[in-house]
């Protein structure tokens, strides 16, 4: 096969790539030149992965694999960070191993939505979060309004609003 096109003998065993209504094929000499395409899809519980014939559904190969394994197999080699942008967006992001980011996130949350959600009164009693936890917190919070007063007045010379 070289770029999704695979060269077959024209024989009965491969009676799925000679169907007379197959758009995705070409006779050469005896030999048929078949396009396929890659795909990949979650069929059930499992991903199935394989090449079908370009432009009709027909697969040629198939390989069906447990969700569970494909998963593990891809995150044992990401990591889930977060970005915040200027404006206080927080947008979470799975980056692989060499740095590339495997999933755009539309999952983005503003930074005040998710500390309402930390100092929860349901989420502070499941988290058994004690006063010293929310001290640590207000410290932090604390110096990030800093940095932010900081980048600021670097950027502009208006006077900064109190918070």
């Amino acid at each position: 096969m070289k770029d999704g096109m695979l060269l077959v003998e024209h024989t009965p065993q491969l009676s799925i790539l000679n169907k007379e209504n197959c758009r995705g094929s070409i006779r050469m000499n005896g030999l048929e030149i078949v396009r396929l395409e890659p795909f990949a899809e979650v069929a059930g519980d499992t991903y199935r992965f394989g090449y079908r014939l370009a432009g009709v559904s027909d697969c040629v190969s198939t390989v069906e694999l447990p969700i569970q394994i494909v998963e593990q197999t891809v995150l044992t080699r990401a990591s889930l960070t977060v970005r915040i942008c200027p404006d206080g967006t927080v947008i979470p992001l799975l980056l692989h191993a060499a740095g590339t980011t495997l999933v755009p996130s539309t999952n983005v949350e503003s930074l005040d939505v998710l500390v309402q959600r930390a100092v929860n009164t349901e989420n502070l009693r499941m988290e058994e979060a004690t006063v010293s936890d929310l001290n640590a917190l207000l410290q932090r919070l604390e110096c990030s309004i800093s940095l932010v007063k900081n980048a600021i007045s670097q950027i502009s010379s208006e006077p900064i609003t109190p918070v």
